[in-house]
């Protein structure tokens, strides 16, 4: 279960600006507990080793082990191979950490080293993190640009070491000029919507 990083609408530029792996991956597992009933006394307890893991459940054995070595493994690439490191994603019920990264030498042994005990699946990727992380907020910053044109960006999506999907109004219509625009990344243009208010009675 490889979890893709969720979508950022525009107007929440602090998520834009975020490390656009681990920041915005890792919330995602924790979400089902905290969306559990509030009575803690009726929260499911956690499943032994011998249960049969539940797709619904909020709590999976060895998560936390999982979830601290995810964080290791994204702090020490961040700070060391910024340059190739493109993030991680979770598989909770395997109890494995996907590690994805321009294949480079010494990367994998290295990342290994800081877990020994945990099952890790490197997966080849295009592009860092950082590079993503980029290309996203280029194209966040240019919105002004691209109003006076009449092109409506309502979101952008990060896909982890691969490129970033542009949502827009008018695809068929916008795609060429934002690819254009951008020759030197990857994006996808697809049709997006205005983010709708959920707070708003």
């Amino acid at each position: 279960m490889s979890l893709a990083a969720p979508q950022v609408r525009c107007q929440e530029v602090p998520n834009v600006r975020q490390h656009l792996t681990a920041l915005l991956v890792l919330p995602l597992l924790v979400l089902p507990a905290a969306c559990a009933t509030p009575d803690a006394s009726a929260a499911p307890q956690p499943p032994t080793a011998t249960s049969t893991p539940d797709p619904e459940q909020s709590y999976w054995p060895g998560q936390d082990e999982v979830l601290a070595a995810a964080t290791v493994i994204d702090d020490h690439a961040n700070a060391r191979w910024s340059h190739v490191h493109a993030g991680v994603a979770l598989d909770l019920p395997g109890q494995a950490v996907d590690v994805h990264r321009i294949p480079t030498p010494g990367f994998d042994a290295e990342i290994r080293s800081l877990v020994p005990s945990m099952k890790l699946r490197f997966v080849d990727a295009n592009y860092s993190a950082v590079t993503i992380k980029g290309w996203a907020e280029r194209i966040f910053e240019d919105r002004p640009y691209w109003q006076r044109r009449g092109v409506v960006i309502h979101g952008l999506v990060p896909e982890m070491g691969e490129y970033v999907e542009v949502e827009v109004a008018h695809p068929k219509r916008d795609a060429p000029l934002i690819k254009a625009h951008y020759s030197h990344m990857r994006l996808i243009v697809r049709q997006g919507w205005p983010a709708v208010d959920l707070t708003d009675g």
